[in-house]
Protein backbone atom coordinates (compact mmCIF):
# COMPACT_ATOMS: atom_id res chain seq x y z
CA UNK A 1 0.00 0.00 0.00
CA UNK A 2 1.12 3.17 -1.24
CA UNK A 3 1.93 6.29 1.05
CA UNK A 4 -1.06 8.03 -0.75
CA UNK A 5 -3.31 5.39 -0.30
CA UNK A 6 -2.37 5.45 4.05
CA UNK A 7 -3.03 8.57 3.94
CA UNK A 8 -6.56 8.46 2.17
CA UNK A 9 -7.84 6.04 4.96
CA UNK A 10 -6.27 7.58 7.63
CA UNK A 11 -7.96 11.09 6.46
CA UNK A 12 -11.29 9.40 5.78
CA UNK A 13 -11.27 7.92 9.32
CA UNK A 14 -10.25 11.14 11.17
CA UNK A 15 -13.50 12.38 9.40
CA UNK A 16 -15.50 9.80 10.68
CA UNK A 17 -13.92 10.55 14.07
CA UNK A 18 -14.88 14.05 13.74
CA UNK A 19 -18.43 12.66 12.83
CA UNK A 20 -18.97 10.99 15.74
CA UNK A 21 -17.40 13.80 17.97
CA UNK A 22 -20.26 15.75 16.87
CA UNK A 23 -22.88 13.93 17.81
CA UNK A 24 -22.27 13.02 20.86
CA UNK A 25 -20.95 16.50 21.88
CA UNK A 26 -24.38 18.40 20.21
CA UNK A 27 -26.17 15.16 20.77
CA UNK A 28 -26.18 14.84 24.60
CA UNK A 29 -30.42 15.46 25.32
CA UNK A 30 -30.93 12.71 22.32
CA UNK A 31 -31.73 9.28 22.94
CA UNK A 32 -28.95 6.88 23.05
CA UNK A 33 -30.95 5.17 20.19
CA UNK A 34 -31.94 8.20 18.03
CA UNK A 35 -28.45 9.31 18.75
CA UNK A 36 -26.97 5.94 17.58
CA UNK A 37 -28.85 5.81 14.51
CA UNK A 38 -27.82 9.61 13.15
CA UNK A 39 -24.38 8.58 13.36
CA UNK A 40 -25.13 5.50 11.16
CA UNK A 41 -26.91 7.08 8.77
CA UNK A 42 -24.22 10.41 8.88
CA UNK A 43 -21.45 7.38 8.53
CA UNK A 44 -23.35 6.18 5.11
CA UNK A 45 -23.36 9.84 3.92
CA UNK A 46 -20.05 9.98 4.41
CA UNK A 47 -19.15 6.75 3.09
CA UNK A 48 -21.17 7.89 -0.15
CA UNK A 49 -19.04 11.23 -0.79
CA UNK A 50 -15.80 10.13 -0.19
CA UNK A 51 -16.00 6.70 -1.47
CA UNK A 52 -14.08 7.06 -4.50
CA UNK A 53 -10.79 8.41 -2.30
CA UNK A 54 -10.55 4.73 -1.89
CA UNK A 55 -12.64 2.92 -4.46
CA UNK A 56 -12.89 5.03 -7.68
CA UNK A 57 -15.62 4.43 -10.20
CA UNK A 58 -14.13 5.40 -13.08
CA UNK A 59 -11.20 3.43 -14.30
CA UNK A 60 -9.54 5.35 -16.71
CA UNK A 61 -7.68 2.55 -18.64
CA UNK A 62 -11.07 0.81 -19.13
CA UNK A 63 -11.68 1.90 -22.86
CA UNK A 64 -15.34 0.56 -22.80
CA UNK A 65 -15.78 3.81 -20.25
CA UNK A 66 -18.61 1.94 -18.70
CA UNK A 67 -18.40 3.50 -15.19
CA UNK A 68 -18.65 7.19 -16.89
CA UNK A 69 -21.49 6.04 -18.34
CA UNK A 70 -23.28 5.34 -15.72
CA UNK A 71 -21.48 7.99 -13.29
CA UNK A 72 -24.38 10.51 -13.79
CA UNK A 73 -26.95 8.16 -12.33
CA UNK A 74 -24.90 6.64 -10.05
CA UNK A 75 -24.91 10.36 -8.70
CA UNK A 76 -28.49 11.25 -9.12
CA UNK A 77 -29.34 8.23 -6.77
CA UNK A 78 -26.82 9.29 -4.43
CA UNK A 79 -27.59 12.85 -3.84
CA UNK A 80 -31.13 11.76 -4.15
CA UNK A 81 -30.59 10.21 -0.86
CA UNK A 82 -28.48 11.93 1.03
CA UNK A 83 -31.04 14.77 0.70
CA UNK A 84 -33.57 12.32 1.65
CA UNK A 85 -32.06 11.04 4.55
CA UNK A 86 -30.51 14.40 6.28
CA UNK A 87 -34.05 16.22 5.69
CA UNK A 88 -35.43 12.93 7.59
CA UNK A 89 -33.23 13.61 10.17
CA UNK A 90 -33.80 16.85 11.06
CA UNK A 91 -37.80 16.50 10.65
CA UNK A 92 -37.36 13.39 12.94
CA UNK A 93 -34.98 15.28 15.65
CA UNK A 94 -35.95 18.65 15.74
CA UNK A 95 -39.28 19.29 14.05
CA UNK A 96 -41.73 16.03 14.68
CA UNK A 97 -40.06 13.22 16.78
CA UNK A 98 -41.34 9.99 16.24
CA UNK A 99 -40.08 6.52 17.94
CA UNK A 100 -36.77 5.53 17.21
CA UNK A 101 -37.59 2.00 15.48
CA UNK A 102 -40.11 3.99 13.15
CA UNK A 103 -37.39 6.00 12.28
CA UNK A 104 -35.29 2.93 11.77
CA UNK A 105 -37.47 1.55 9.50
CA UNK A 106 -37.74 4.63 6.87
CA UNK A 107 -34.56 5.38 6.94
CA UNK A 108 -33.77 1.59 6.04
CA UNK A 109 -36.35 2.07 3.39
CA UNK A 110 -34.58 5.18 2.00
CA UNK A 111 -31.60 2.82 2.07
CA UNK A 112 -32.99 0.48 0.09
CA UNK A 113 -34.21 2.74 -2.69
CA UNK A 114 -30.13 3.67 -2.66
CA UNK A 115 -29.47 0.46 -3.10
CA UNK A 116 -32.18 0.35 -5.88
CA UNK A 117 -30.37 3.25 -7.90
CA UNK A 118 -26.99 1.82 -7.25
CA UNK A 119 -27.84 -1.58 -8.45
CA UNK A 120 -29.55 0.43 -11.89
CA UNK A 121 -25.99 1.78 -12.11
CA UNK A 122 -23.99 -1.03 -12.00
CA UNK A 123 -26.61 -2.60 -14.39
CA UNK A 124 -26.52 0.55 -16.71
CA UNK A 125 -22.31 -0.22 -16.72
CA UNK A 126 -22.89 -3.88 -17.29
CA UNK A 127 -24.81 -3.28 -20.30
CA UNK A 128 -22.50 -0.64 -22.17
CA UNK A 129 -19.72 -3.29 -20.74
CA UNK A 130 -21.72 -5.74 -23.38
CA UNK A 131 -22.14 -3.39 -26.35
CA UNK A 132 -18.47 -2.86 -25.85
CA UNK A 133 -17.11 -6.32 -26.13
CA UNK A 134 -19.90 -6.69 -29.18
CA UNK A 135 -18.25 -4.03 -30.95
CA UNK A 136 -14.78 -5.42 -30.36
CA UNK A 137 -15.81 -8.92 -31.63
CA UNK A 138 -17.35 -7.00 -34.62
CA UNK A 139 -14.31 -4.79 -35.33
CA UNK A 140 -11.79 -7.48 -34.78
CA UNK A 141 -11.71 -9.61 -38.04
CA UNK A 142 -12.03 -5.73 -40.55
CA UNK A 143 -8.99 -5.10 -38.29
CA UNK A 144 -7.37 -8.25 -39.38
CA UNK A 145 -7.76 -7.82 -42.67
CA UNK A 146 -6.21 -4.59 -42.66
CA UNK A 147 -3.26 -6.04 -40.55
CA UNK A 148 -2.71 -8.71 -43.12
CA UNK A 149 -3.37 -6.32 -46.44
CA UNK A 150 -1.03 -4.19 -44.88
CA UNK A 151 1.52 -7.12 -44.70
CA UNK A 152 1.52 -7.74 -47.93
CA UNK A 153 2.17 -4.42 -49.09
CA UNK A 154 5.30 -4.36 -46.94
CA UNK A 155 6.17 -7.43 -48.37
CA UNK A 156 5.98 -6.35 -51.91
CA UNK A 157 8.07 -3.06 -51.36
CA UNK A 158 10.83 -5.27 -49.93
CA UNK A 159 10.85 -7.26 -53.14
CA UNK A 160 12.43 -6.20 -56.27
CA UNK A 161 10.92 -6.68 -59.85
CA UNK A 162 7.64 -6.59 -58.79
CA UNK A 163 5.04 -5.58 -61.23
CA UNK A 164 3.52 -2.50 -60.44
CA UNK A 165 0.13 -3.37 -61.38
CA UNK A 166 0.58 -5.77 -58.31
CA UNK A 167 1.79 -3.15 -56.23
CA UNK A 168 -1.11 -1.03 -57.45
CA UNK A 169 -3.51 -3.74 -57.03
CA UNK A 170 -2.62 -4.63 -53.45
CA UNK A 171 -2.78 -0.90 -52.28
CA UNK A 172 -5.83 -0.34 -53.65
CA UNK A 173 -7.32 -3.11 -51.69
CA UNK A 174 -5.63 -1.52 -48.72
CA UNK A 175 -7.06 1.48 -48.88
CA UNK A 176 -10.32 0.31 -49.78
CA UNK A 177 -10.64 -1.73 -46.31
CA UNK A 178 -11.23 1.48 -44.26
CA UNK A 179 -14.22 2.05 -45.81
CA UNK A 180 -15.71 -1.66 -44.52
CA UNK A 181 -18.02 -1.04 -41.81
CA UNK A 182 -18.05 -3.78 -38.92
CA UNK A 183 -21.24 -5.88 -38.56
CA UNK A 184 -22.38 -8.30 -36.52
CA UNK A 185 -23.93 -10.27 -39.46
CA UNK A 186 -22.82 -14.25 -39.35
CA UNK A 187 -22.16 -14.19 -43.06
CA UNK A 188 -20.25 -10.63 -42.54
CA UNK A 189 -18.07 -12.82 -40.27
CA UNK A 190 -17.57 -15.44 -43.13
CA UNK A 191 -16.54 -13.60 -45.81
CA UNK A 192 -14.19 -12.02 -43.78
CA UNK A 193 -12.72 -15.03 -42.77
CA UNK A 194 -12.46 -15.77 -46.08
CA UNK A 195 -10.78 -12.80 -47.40
CA UNK A 196 -7.98 -13.62 -44.68
CA UNK A 197 -7.56 -17.17 -46.28
CA UNK A 198 -7.22 -15.43 -49.18
CA UNK A 199 -5.31 -12.75 -48.47
CA UNK A 200 -2.68 -15.21 -46.84
CA UNK A 201 -2.58 -17.44 -49.85
CA UNK A 202 -1.03 -14.18 -51.73
CA UNK A 203 1.49 -13.71 -48.78
CA UNK A 204 2.92 -17.30 -48.78
CA UNK A 205 2.62 -16.71 -52.95
CA UNK A 206 5.67 -13.76 -52.45
CA UNK A 207 8.13 -16.45 -50.73
CA UNK A 208 8.24 -18.49 -54.17
CA UNK A 209 11.40 -18.43 -56.44
CA UNK A 210 10.90 -17.03 -59.06
CA UNK A 211 7.83 -15.27 -58.51
CA UNK A 212 4.84 -16.52 -60.29
CA UNK A 213 3.76 -13.05 -61.18
CA UNK A 214 -0.15 -14.42 -62.95
CA UNK A 215 -0.56 -16.37 -59.66
CA UNK A 216 -0.35 -13.06 -57.66
CA UNK A 217 -2.73 -11.78 -59.66
CA UNK A 218 -4.57 -13.83 -60.00
CA UNK A 219 -4.73 -14.26 -55.98
CA UNK A 220 -5.15 -11.08 -55.58
CA UNK A 221 -8.39 -10.64 -58.06
CA UNK A 222 -10.03 -13.06 -55.96
CA UNK A 223 -9.56 -11.08 -52.69
CA UNK A 224 -11.20 -8.21 -54.55
CA UNK A 225 -14.00 -9.82 -55.10
CA UNK A 226 -14.45 -11.14 -51.99
CA UNK A 227 -13.98 -7.66 -50.57
CA UNK A 228 -16.52 -6.43 -52.86
CA UNK A 229 -18.70 -9.48 -51.20
CA UNK A 230 -18.05 -7.83 -47.82
CA UNK A 231 -18.46 -4.59 -48.73
CA UNK A 232 -22.09 -4.49 -49.41
CA UNK A 233 -22.98 -6.12 -46.14
CA UNK A 234 -23.92 -3.80 -43.02
CA UNK A 235 -24.38 -3.76 -39.72
CA UNK A 236 -27.30 -4.90 -38.68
Amino acid sequence: MNSKKIFSILLLLFGEVLIIIGFLYFGKNLDPKILGLNIVVSTIIYALLFVDVLFPWVDFKDKSHKTIGSLGLRWVFTFFYMLLAISLMLVFNIVKPIDVYAQMIIQAVVFFLLLLGLYSAISSFQKVEDIFVEEKEMRNYVDEMMRLTKEVQQKIDRLDNVPENINSMVSSLQESLRFISPSNNNEAHEIEANYLVEMKAVYDCLFDTPLNHEKIVEKIQKCERTYKSRKEIYSN
